[in-house]
Order: structure tokens, then sequence, then C-alpha cells
């Protein structure tokens, strides 16, 4: 399936331009009939991502149809779409699974200058990820990586987590490739000039069909149901499935592929006004006829196909509010959410007396994941007992 690169080049002239101020200051931006301020800032991947074209989209009929500026920041790593986000330099977030190692103060976010986030879901649609490989590269299978350049990904650890699993599955661990530094928006370029022979995307994007208008491709596929080839995956992508794909870039009629599954959901912070962010995803929804044929993935914004259960970040009051007056909050959802607020609330007033006691950057890491191993993780096992 292929992307119209000129209707995407127009959304972006129309809605996505370089940032000139920073975000909507809550309380000082004024507000408009529809509950929205006039301008709203998001952060996201970069240009020609299918995750950039999806609020392009959005971006652009927010702006026709309610009268709102959204402006879109784009950054190639985790932290640079994020930390915006937590300094207040933008409204709203479609990072990747930083929100989640944020939330929990995780990997790079076991800092002194981060630590736990009061981050929150928006809206969650689900989408389609998975390992790309040049059709003659002779690599058939997850396990014909072995020896293989293999791309490590600069500042981007959720997607280095799902690597190592893809690995995993094949029976291989990190060691059995050579690893390549790079950057995930020079992966592409990287697979052309031979200095990758696999490259990690969204299935779907103008950027990956353009690949695939040139090079002939194939998608790696998780066809063996045995559990053994997925143990470590809870533990590096607690968030994922395994679903089926049939449109992705490369692909002829009647061919599929099996790959991950998971949401890259809009996000902010616990503090936005809750009348905004409802309004906001009110606005996605009854808009959503304006945008929904724009990108191949755009169709999972639609209200029936987002996710609503809070797997790893609870969901922002202003979302339930959406989520209850629709009728699909259940009292189960809830006891989840609340469940992930209380856990966010203790790592954050726990956190100062875990860096107190800590001194260094490798022993807070370390104090960390054993204050989370004593007092939260010990207690879902004794829950589940």
């Amino acid at each position: 399936m292929r992307t119209t690169k000129s209707r995407l080049a127009a959304l972006g002239a129309v809605a996505v331009l370089g940032l000139t101020g920073c975000a909507s200051a809550e309380g000082d931006e004024p507000v408009g009939p529809n509950g929205l301020p006039q301008q709203l800032v998001w952060s996201t991947y970069n240009v020609g991502t299918g995750t950039y074209n999806d609020l392009a989209a959005i971006a652009n009929t927010l702006t026709n149809e309610e009268g709102v500026q959204v402006r879109l920041m784009t950054a190639d790593t985790g932290i640079g779409r994020l930390a915006p986000l937590v300094n207040g330099t933008v409204d709203y977030s479609r990072a990747g699974d930083e929100y989640y190692y944020a939330f929990e103060g995780d990997y790079e976010y076991a800092s002194e200058e981060w630590g736990p986030q009061d981050i929150r879901m928006v809206w969650a649609p689900l989408g389609n990820y998975g390992l790309l490989v040049r059709e003659d590269s002779g690599i058939d299978s997850f396990a014909d990586l072995e020896g293989k350049r293999f791309p490590e990904l600069t500042a981007n650890t959720s997607i280095n987590n799902k690597m190592e699993g893809f690995l995993n599955y094949g029976g291989l661990t990190g060691d059995d490739v050579q690893k390549v530094p790079i950057s995930y928006g020079e992966q592409i370029a990287g697979l052309e000039a031979g200095q990758i022979d696999a490259l990690y995307q969204n299935v779907v994007g103008s950027n990956i069909d353009e690949l695939a208008s040139s090079t002939d491709v194939k998608w790696l596929g998780f066809d063996d149901p045995d559990p053994a080839r997925y143990e470590t995956w809870e533990e590096l992508m607690p968030m994922v499935s395994v679903g089926e794909v049939t449109n992705a870039a490369g692909m002829d009629e009647g061919e599929s592929a099996r790959v991950l599954e998971y949401t890259i959901p809009l996000t902010t912070m616990g503090s936005r006004d809750a009348d905004e962010v409802y309004h906001l995803v009110k606005s996605m929804v009854e808009n959503y006829e304006h945008y929904k044929g724009t990108t191949p993935d755009t169709k999972q914004f639609a209200f029936d196909a987002v996710l609503k259960e809070p797997l790893v970040v609870p969901f922002h009051e202003g979302t339930v509010r959406y989520f209850e007056e629709r009728g699909v909050w259940t009292e189960e959802l809830e006891r989840k959410n609340d469940e992930l607020i209380e856990r966010g609330e203790r790592m954050r007033e726990a956190w100062p007396g875990v860096i107190e006691s800590s001194s260094s950057a490798e022993e807070l890491e370390q104090n960390w994941t054993d204050w989370k191993t004593d007092e939260l993780d010990g207690e879902e096992t004794d829950d589940a007992n």
C-alpha cells in the first residue's frame, strides 16, 4: 500500500512547521467555544515516519475544523521527544516506549535529572512495527541474523530492547551480531548503502514506502508460537503482542507477515487540564471522518479501534471522562487505572530518598531497581497468590 507523498507534504505545510515559540502555558492560552486553546504543540518522530504522518493528518484537521493551530516538533531520539513534554516546551507527545520508561524512571530515566514522571495516556492507537531486510539478503528468519550488521539505535532504549527480543526469538543475543551504531532516522539510508542488513520501522509510512518502491524488501515474521521463543519479551517489551499485517511496505497482494503490534500513544503530563484533554479527544473522535483515510494507520485512531485498557501507564482523567461518557469505561478498567496512578505516586514519593542514599549514577540505578522490586513488584506477586 502506498502513501501519497504530495498529500502528506501538503499536510506538513498547512499544520506542521518549525516551532517559533513554546507550548501554550496552561491557563494563559485563550480557550475557544470548543474547549481547546488556540495553539497546541506536540512532539513526535521525524518527518516521513508513519507516526509523524498520522499526527500531521490530525493536526491539519484540528486546524481546519476547530481553528486550533497544532505544531509538531520532531526528534530522532526518545529523550528528544519526551523531554520537551516534561519541561513544558510541548503540550503533548507521541514518543515510543519512552513514555513507559519515564513513568517508571527506568534505563536512562533512572537519573537525578529525570526519575519517575507523572505521564498519562491521552489516546492510544495501535500500530504494527517490524524488522525489514532486503529480499536478496539471504535473511529469511531471525536466526539468519547471526553475524549480520544489526542496528543499535542511538538514544533509543525502547527499540533496542525490542531488537534484543527479536534476536532472542531467533535463539541469538546481541553478541551474535555486528552492532552498528545508527540513529532511527538514518536506518533507511544505512540499509541502502549496505551499512546495516536490517532495520526497524513502522510497516507503513512515506519513507519506508519510498524504500520499497526502489528496493525489493521483506518483513521477518514471528510465525512460531513456541512460548520459549518469547521468554524475554515480558521484561524487554511488556506492552507488545504479535499481529498480522497485509498492507506493509513492499508487500504484494495476498502477502502477509506476523509483526509487532502495540500502541505509541499520545501522552501528556498528569497536571494537564482535564477539560482540555476531554475536549481534545472528543474533537479527535468527532472529526475522525476528516482524516480517517489520510494515511494507512489513521484508521487506528477511530474510537472503536483505540486501546482502552491501561496496560503500563494510566489514562489521563480527561480521557477517562470521555470513555465514561461513551459507556466503555468499566469498573475493572477503573481499578487498573487507579492502581497505576497509585504506583506512580508511590514511585515519585520514594525517588528523592533513593537519590539521597545513592553515591553514584550506577548505584542510583541499582538502588531504584531494588526499591521497586521490594516495594512494588513484591506486592504484585503477593496479590497474585
